[in-house]
């Protein structure tokens, strides 16, 4: 037996219960008649109010952000380069102007602590001396250069704001020498360290400032989950074995946790409620995409995830299966009996309905309406509490008696199952293998694992009858470098 697959995924932190859909016939009351519109058979008419259909509950795809140290020093380095400052105008000691420029002696060092970034700038001073000698009524200028070398340390605070800012509180925590703290020029001996509390008085906001600037532009969290928002609202081939199988998926909203570091480096975890689905065949047409929201700080993270996985049997199918069985079959009540000519399986407002061709002591078409359900012991699904839709009835007691209706049911129901156990199998290694560290854009990767699969719904759609489970494990969005 054939069965047409098709895959919904839903990935979620948790499951929150499915609302109750609204149709626009929910209002009519039980007993409201209404008229099938169906393409098969106008002729069905059911008594009852349609089936709502399953709710696809909402995921969050969780895509944890790391930076590391390393990384993130290398690229500081490269911003934070040359000349960091300089003067003509300075005095020391009395001695003026004394020309003073300072830059990076030796790479900038980061190290973490939470949500601190500690900073190690070695900076080397060089400064130029003028003197004015005069002997004999004669005078000339000397120059005399003389060089000096400290480590100023800084320690920054990251706080990213909901729209997607981030927030550097940076202070000076102070230097240390890397040489001597006194030089010598001629027969002076000038102490360096009103040097090094000058630049850090006159500097050190803008060398704070540098920093600031260095790490947002480095920890451009907007620029990052821009650009995977919107690449997740374009299909995505996941796989073209045996068929291509697209996931498409609709971004509802972001919540991201603020960042921090440890085991070298910058840490933080964003999550990305949304609605996703997985088509087959040709690519699913591109939906209007939203612009990125701001984003919530979550209470707490489930890193666990459930993932929606829609397994649908045709109606094609369920008809052919049912058909080898009862074609040709006849079935009595006493002197009554009729033969089965023909049986067609298809789907209104939710409902199974099981049209019967007989032929011997009625002739026509019957219309048995029912509910599909799950039987969870033997893993298959049924048609289950059969009885004739209105139009039907109404033939019958004009040409059958009760005890023909009743074995009608009774001989068909037992042929009205379907087994499952295969395809969900089949199913769980397939979403599985396509979860596996699949790499669905340049450096971007989904991965996943799948550890419980549980029927959650059945429901008779416009295609088929469609089994709705529900795969409990872990999922994650990683960007790479």
């Amino acid at each position: 037996m054939k069965y047409g697959l098709l895959f919904i995924i839903t990935v979620c932190a948790c499951i929150c219960a499915c609302n109750k859909s609204t149709t626009n016939t929910s209002t009519l009351p039980d007993t409201t008649q209404r008229r099938a519109a169906s393409d098969r058979d106008s002729q069905v008419v059911i008594e009852k109010p349609a089936v709502p259909p399953f709710t696809p509950v909402t995921s969050t795809l969780n895509v944890p952000l790391l930076i590391r140290t390393d990384v993130a020093q290398k690229m500081i380095n490269q911003q934070l380069n040359g000349i960091l400052y300089e003067t003509d105008t300075m005095t020391i000691a009395n001695i003026k102007p004394v020309k003073l420029k300072v830059w990076k002696m030796d790479s900038i060092k980061i190290s973490l602590n939470g949500d601190e970034l500690l900073y190690r700038v070695p900076i080397k001073i060089w400064m130029q001396f003028q003197f004015t000698v005069g002997a004999l009524g004669l005078r000339h200028t000397e120059y005399q250069d003389v060089e000096a070398s400290i480590a100023l340390t800084f320690r920054s605070r990251l706080f990213v704001k909901n729209n997607w800012k981030i927030v550097t509180m940076t202070k000076s925590e102070g230097y240390e020498w890397l040489s001597d703290p006194v030089v010598k020029v001629r027969i002076l001996s000038i102490p360096v360290k009103p040097v090094a509390d000058f630049i850090l008085s006159r500097q050190k906001a803008a060398f704070g400032e540098m920093l600031d600037k260095a790490v947002t532009d480095l920890l451009d969290v907007k620029k990052m989950i821009s650009q995977l928002w919107y690449k997740m609202q374009n299909p995505i081939l996941l796989g073209s074995d045996p068929d291509s199988l697209w996931l498409r998926l609709k971004p509802q909203g972001v919540y991201m946790t603020q960042l921090e570091g440890n085991d070298g480096s910058i840490k933080g975890s964003i999550g990305v409620k949304s609605v996703a689905e997985t088509f087959f065949g040709t690519q699913p047409p591109i939906q209007a995409q939203d612009s990125l929201p701001e984003f919530v700080i979550p209470g707490q993270i489930d890193s666990s995830f459930v993932l929606n996985l829609y397994n649908e049997l045709s109606y094609e199918s369920a008809s052919q299966i049912t058909r080898n069985l009862l074609v040709g079959q006849s079935f009595s009540n006493g002197k009554y009996e009729a033969i089965i000519n023909d049986v067609n399986i298809y789907g209104i407002d939710g409902y199974a309905v099981v049209s019967v061709d007989l032929s011997g002591y009625y002739k026509g078409k019957i219309y048995l309406i029912g509910k599909v359900v799950y039987d969870s012991l033997n893993q298959s699904i049924s048609i289950q509490d059969l009885e004739f839709d209105l139009n039907t009835k109404n033939r019958l007691l004009k040409t059958a008696n009760a005890l023909f209706h009743s074995t009608i049911i009774s001989r068909l129901q037992p042929y009205l199952t379907y087994p499952l156990k295969q395809t969900i199998a089949e199913s769980q290694l397939m979403t599985q293998k396509m979860l596996s560290h699949k790499e669905i854009s340049k450096n971007v990767f989904i991965n996943g694992r799948l550890d419980s699969l549980n029927i959650a719904a059945i429901n008779c759609t416009d295609a088929g009858i469609r089994t709705s489970l529900l795969a409990k494990g872990v999922l994650t969005l990683q960007i790479r470098e």
